[in-house]
């Protein structure tokens, strides 16, 4: 068995690290089913067509999410205990689509010039994490997440003359996922979700989570009001509060 530390140690060396099994087969068939229904209603501000915000109001099997071990263990493990999820969002993915442009997620953390290295000895800083639990199986043809490993490390965005690009001689990885696996990355790892080539859409629900600072996306933000029965799930629950953003006093209020 893999040991948190081991999935630590992989994610600081390489930008990502895969859980396997990280729900049962059966909530990622309730988690599916949820969305499946969700995007039969008109679409919100904010959401798309196959894309959809703020799952944790959709009921339990999206909320106990929030907190499911070891995933959450490993958050709170990388951003520290006061770390919140901000973001949790799913869609599916048509054949003939993708997201498959390499990238790194909003912007470059640490811009390093063109020719220039981390030194070894420094541990790349990670303040938010991405979480993709995958609600079908992926296989080759269905558009699998791609990541280049160390990336993460590069200070730079991918070549637009390279395709795939190349970092430091490693080429990309494919995550060939199974039902229930959870892929954690780093989002200045460079990645895309290549292009579904199959009959069958591809299914996963994102978890994000970011150090306490680290501002909650939740549509349309600064007017967003928390349903209040989200609220009361988490009543006597200390630690799933906290991950919903109800945090202590701290340094700037």
């Amino acid at each position: 068995m893999t040991t948190l530390q081991s999935h630590l140690d992989e994610f600081n060396r390489q930008g990502f690290t895969v859980f396997r099994g990280a729900i049962s087969e059966a909530w990622a068939d309730e988690l599916h089913a949820g969305l499946l229904q969700y995007l039969k209603e008109p679409h919100l501000p904010g959401q798309g067509d196959g894309f959809r915000t703020r799952m944790f109001e959709r009921g339990e099997a999206y909320i106990r999410l929030i907190e499911n071990e070891p995933i959450v263990d490993f958050a709170e493990a990388l951003l520290g205990e006061k770390c919140h999820m901000f973001c949790m969002n799913a869609f599916t993915t048509k054949k003939g689509k993708g997201f498959d442009t390499w990238h790194v997620d909003e912007e470059l953390f640490f811009p390093l010039p063109e020719g220039t290295e981390l030194d070894e000895r420094i541990q790349m800083p990670t303040y938010l994490i991405t979480c993709i639990y995958y609600l079908v199986d992926v296989a080759p043809d269905m558009g699998p997440t791609q990541l280049i490993p160390t990336s993460h490390r590069s200070g730079q965005h991918p070549p637009a003359n390279q395709d795939p690009p190349i970092y430091k001689g490693l080429e990309p990885v494919t995550i060939n996922a199974r039902k229930g696996d959870c892929l954690i990355f780093s989002g200045q790892t460079w990645h895309r979700g290549s292009t579904n080539q199959s009959d069958t859409d591809r299914a996963v629900q994102q978890m994000m989570y970011g150090k306490r600072w680290i501002s909650q996306r939740f549509w349309p933000f600064i007017n967003y009001v928390m349903p209040q029965d989200v609220i009361d799930y988490a009543e006597g629950n200390p630690r799933l509060r906290r991950l919903l953003g109800f945090h202590q006093h701290g340094p700037y209020g």
